[in-house]
């Protein structure tokens, strides 16, 4: 696992790359009470509410994840607006500096990490050109037209004629194919003028690489896939030099980083306690038994890493990293903890080399912090006094209406809020409620379709 690449990219966010692909196996160790599908601090979420939230699911068909997403949403406002009604200063320095943890500690993480790459030789000279020339690695630009409906012949038509007029410009003489990709690609790549990342042929969908992986470079081709139509240029060597050296350099930094984090977990005689993955599941069961389990989760030659601290961490992941890694299996919540405590042991390395945060970098997290801040208070629609109880209670229930029903663009709180408000209020989600919640929605949206 490329950890020390992680940490540099984003702490909370380099975690969440452990959870890709994990399949949700271990929920059904959870039970909890079907009469509850959440708690936030003071208040509660009945089945029946947040079943009418998660029937208006785009598929129409309400699954568990989704509960437990919009069931986390509900308990990270629920408790924002609990602080703000118990008059928590949540712009204070102290608060502001427990929500901005990963922020804080990715600064010194990533100088640490350039000053190791800084020290590593750079890739050889000729390696851009032995990468062009190896089979298995394309560098492709294209220009993607997308099928709405695959079942729509007459759409298809249309789109198709419109492809292979495209494809005709792309060809013509003096054409510049950037240009075209910018103002007709309907994918992600328009704005960088149709450019895809090197990578190798098992990365592209198989129908694509049939229809690609022969071009010639300077060639452009037509290609269909299920999703549309793709106008494809493989540019040649000299375009794609300095990608193809960053593309190189970037392996080169991953295998580095891997061997590094490895060699220092060994030579620290990283180890792991044998009950991490119950552990684990006891604190998802009832978040409070961070307070109550306070024996390693994984100790190294000076350090260890404990559930409380692992927790915060836990908390930080987006709702369905959370939930992803609520229902993995042992050996993925094991693989979890590895990786956490190798991130702790790069800021202990971070630190040991003198590397910190300047009051500089403080100052530029903390106005980030208020603004984003200022912006999650402002969907509530609170200001600068302090709301009842049961208008905080009804803010919150009124901006879920309008989150599920996508009139208002939903936002998670600033930075690490979310999790240092669910260790000082608590929270805990209840499997079966949430369970209960989606077969009430399910009996919705089949009632729905059979009307």
């Amino acid at each position: 696992m490329d950890a020390l690449g992680n940490a540099v990219r984003s702490v909370g966010a380099g975690l969440a790359v452990l959870l890709v692909g994990l399949s949700a196996c271990g929920q059904g160790v959870y039970s909890g009470r079907e009469d509850i599908a959440a708690e936030a601090g003071r208040d509660t979420l009945m089945p029946d509410r947040l079943a009418t939230w998660i029937a208006r699911t785009p598929t129409n068909q309400p699954t568990i994840s989704e509960a437990g997403f919009v069931a986390l949403a509900w308990t990270d406002y629920s408790l924002l607006a609990q602080a703000v009604a118990g008059n928590v200063n949540l712009a204070d320095s102290a608060r502001a500096a427990s929500a901005l943890t990963p922020d804080l500690l990715l600064i010194p993480l990533r100088r640490w990490h350039d000053t190791l790459v800084a020290r590593r030789p750079r890739v050889a000279p000729d390696r851009p050109d032995s990468l062009f020339a190896e089979d298995n690695l394309r560098v492709f630009q294209q220009i993607f037209i997308r099928v709405s409906d695959p079942d729509d012949i007459r759409a298809i038509a249309a789109v198709r004629d419109r492809a292979e007029s495209l494809m005709v410009r792309a060809r013509s003489p003096g054409q510049v194919f950037d240009s075209l990709a910018r103002a007709h690609s309907e994918d992600a790549s328009a704005q960088q003028g149709g450019w895809l990342p090197p990578a190798r042929r098992q990365d592209f969908p198989p129908e694509f690489v049939r229809g690609s992986w022969r071009i010639k470079p300077g060639d452009i081709n037509g290609v269909t896939s299920r999703g549309g139509f793709h106008i494809v240029r493989r540019p040649p060597l000299e375009e794609v030099r300095d990608r193809l050296r960053q593309y190189a350099e970037t392996l080169a930094t991953r295998g580095a980083d891997s061997v590094y984090i490895d060699s220092l977990a060994a030579g620290r005689g990283l180890a792991l306690d044998q009950r991490v993955p119950a552990r684990l599941r006891a604190f998802f069961e009832d978040p409070s038994e961070r307070t109550r389990d306070t024996v390693p989760l994984a100790r190294w030659e000076g350090g260890s890493l404990g559930l409380a601290r692992a927790s915060i961490w836990i908390d930080l992941l987006p709702p369905r990293g959370y939930l992803e890694l609520r229902g993995a299996s042992d050996v993925l919540l094991e693989r979890f903890v590895r990786e956490l405590a190798k991130q702790h042991m790069l800021l202990d390395e971070a630190t040991r080399n003198g590397i910190t945060v300047t009051p500089a970098d403080w100052n530029a997290l903390y106005a980030g912090y208020q603004r984003s801040l200022g912006a999650s208070l402002a969907l509530l629609g609170l200001g600068e006094s302090a709301p009842s109880a049961a208008d905080a209670s009804q803010r919150v229930k009124s901006l879920m209406d309008q989150l599920t029903s996508d009139s208002t663009r939903w936002r998670p709180l600033p930075s690490a809020l979310g999790a240092s408000l669910r260790a000082s209020l608590g929270y805990r989600l209840h499997q079966r409620g949430l369970e209960e919640a989606v077969e009430r929605a399910l009996a919705v949206t089949q009632g729905l379709r059979a009307n």
